[in-house]
């Protein structure tokens, strides 16, 4: 029988024990926590523990069998260490350590036995907690370890946290260590708050090699809830995700190179900052925001719309950089070849089946072949250009073509054609052109924006197919022929244009 209202049961048959078994305290050394994530929970607790004016110093040692952290804070005293290792308690709200999960794990992340030593400013004893985890799991006295303690100078006040028998260390763990520590803690260390050293080297400010004039405060309001910080453009860009920014609640680092308010793309790799959101919860372990919050989600569309003018820029500073001289130089060579394909004998049996159409065996002689195009600010009256994506604003090339000196001539008419680079919108097709059928003009268009296009090694090529694409599509427009044949058009265009360059 299935009983549907518990109410009915009005006696309990007795109460159950449900005290943790003695095993999950070691095991909360498995958390995953990394070496600086570890510490970083550490200095977190001096933090917390600071006296006010006064600044905070955080000595950090790391040798191959320790790692201590010693603090100049308030201390603890007998009734709060005592109460140290309590899994979840904590007398921290609005806090860094507010969880009262992170000193026990990250301790137990970096090795399997550690001591905590501390005393507070006007207290007589200094004392001392010690956990082993070989003892822990061998012992009968449960979820108990003992309090030492030793008398001490009264005016003293620390707190000294040592790992021992350690799980990971490395030669290089101590830099490591100090330049995840002075990332992490930047807006205490920038505003003289906080000293760490590791070592005895000092955590200084990290600094960025930023194109400072694009460099611009933030400073939001979300639903009452301020967000603040900075973002700018880096002068160089990290193809390794090395961008985007360091996020922060109250001071501690949550997450570094966060892609928070746009999408990762390489042509993005520039945009670098900092995002300041108190308000936004975290996760138990402050490794991530809880992404699913409305906090969080409100947040980010904030950022989204603050963004997308530092977007645009770094789009059109990508493009400065990867079209480069030399790539210039290369597919004004090849075009010349495109327009000689046109006038090949292949080319010429292929369009002589189509009444009217011919191809100009030497422009120069029967129109002026090298004369420049008129420039307006009028629309074309004919102009063939790809779909824009729906909902993405329209975003015409800007007039960045040299003047035309490649020409093909369809129907007894002479057509100068030239290409350009241009970010025209992540969303927008790979190549776009503009033709003016009366004005003899032909404009073709890479977006640099399209994500193949920092994908491929070949950008010379890359661009040769769009511009043998739109010669293909511009001559059956003209000749009026099925546009079934622009596919076969635009491979012999592409076959007899390599095939002369080869001859270079």
């Amino acid at each position: 029988m299935i009983i549907e209202n518990f109410s009915d049961l009005s006696e309990s048959l007795e109460e159950i024990d449900i005290t943790p078994d003695i095993s999950l305290m070691p095991k909360l050394g498995f958390a995953g926590y990394s070496a600086p994530q570890a510490i970083g929970e550490l200095v977190d607790n001096a933090i917390d523990a600071r006296l006010e004016n006064t600044l905070l110093n955080v000595s950090i040692k790391i040798g191959k069998d320790f790692i201590s952290i010693a603090d100049n804070g308030k201390g603890m005293e007998k009734e709060i260490i005592s109460k140290a290792l309590v899994l979840a308690f904590s007398t921290k709200k609005g806090q860094l350590g507010e969880f009262g999960l992170g000193m026990k794990t990250a301790c137990l992340s970096l090795g399997d036995q550690f001591e905590i030593m501390t005393k507070s400013q006007g207290d007589k004893y200094e004392y001392l907690i010690n956990f082993d985890k070989k003892e822990w799991e061998s012992s009968s006295r449960g979820w108990k370890v003992p309090l030492k303690q030793r008398p001490g100078n009264v005016e003293d006040h620390f707190t000294i946290i040592k790992i021992l028998q350690l799980k990971v260390f490395y030669p290089n763990l101590n830099n490591y260590i100090r330049e995840d520590l002075q990332r992490r803690y930047a807006p205490f260390i920038r505003t003289d708050q906080l000293q760490v050293k590791v070592n005895d080297r000092s955590c200084r400010q990290e600094e960025f090699d930023l194109v400072e004039e694009t460099r611009k405060e933030l400073n939001l309001s979300v639903k009452g809830h301020k967000i603040s910080g900075w973002y700018a453009l880096l002068r160089e860009g990290s193809q390794k995700g090395l961008y985007g920014f360091h996020t922060f609640r109250r001071g501690r680092m949550i997450t570094t190179y966060d892609k928070v308010g746009f999408d990762p793309h390489p042509t993005l790799a520039r945009i670098m900052g900092e995002v300041h959101m108190d308000h936004v919860p975290v996760t138990h372990n402050k490794r991530e925001f809880i992404k699913e919050s409305l906090e969080y989600q409100d947040a980010e569309a904030a950022l989204r719309e603050e963004l997308k003018e530092i977007v645009k820029m770094a789009r059109r500073k990508a493009t400065q950089d990867t079209v480069t001289e030399d790539i210039k130089r290369n597919v004004d060579l090849w075009m010349d070849k495109l327009a000689e394909s046109l006038r090949s004998d292949e080319f010429k049996n292929y369009t002589s089946r189509i009444k009217g159409v011919d191809v100009v065996s030497d422009p120069s002689s029967e129109q002026t072949g090298d004369a420049q195009v008129e420039k307006t600010d009028d629309p074309p009256s004919s102009t063939v250009n790809e779909p824009k994506a729906k909902n993405e604003r329209n975003r015409n090339p800007k007039d960045t073509l040299p003047k035309n000196r490649h020409v093909i001539k369809i129907k007894g008419k002479n057509f100068f054609f030239d290409h350009a680079f241009s970010p025209l919108g992540y969303n927008q097709p790979w190549k776009t052109y503009t033709f003016n059928k009366e004005k003899g003009t032909l404009e073709i268009f890479t977006n640099t924006d399209f994500p193949a296009y920092l994908a491929t090694t070949d950008k010379v090529f890359y661009a040769v197919i769009h511009i043998s694409e739109a010669l293909a599509e511009v001559f059956i427009q003209v000749a009026q022929e099925d546009a079934t044949n622009i596919e076969d058009l635009r491979d012999l265009i592409l076959r007899k244009a390599s095939e002369l360059k080869a001859q270079l």
